[in-house]
């Protein structure tokens, strides 16, 4: 069950060819490596262009959101 969380997060990321795919987070002291990024998508929140990674761990399943006004990340939900 995914639980709502609603944090900023640290991300490692590699941005290429206009795109963007994180590959690490940092969240409650802990860094969590991504395994596999299942589903990406965007919304906006005003003028503001949001981007939804649904990644997972191997051991859990996280929303992570990349602000592309900002350059800030945060972790919406976890598993």
């Amino acid at each position: 069950m995914m639980v709502e969380i609603d944090e900023p997060i640290v991300v490692g990321a590699v941005f290429s060819r206009g795109g963007v795919k994180p590959a690490w987070f940092t969240w409650n002291g802990r860094t969590i490596r991504i395994r596999e990024v299942a589903l990406t998508w965007k919304t906006k929140a005003g003028n503001t262009s949001l981007i939804h990674f649904s990644v997972a761990d191997g051991q859990g399943l996280y929303e992570i959101v990349y602000n592309t006004e900002r350059f800030t990340w945060r972790i919406n939900s976890a598993e």
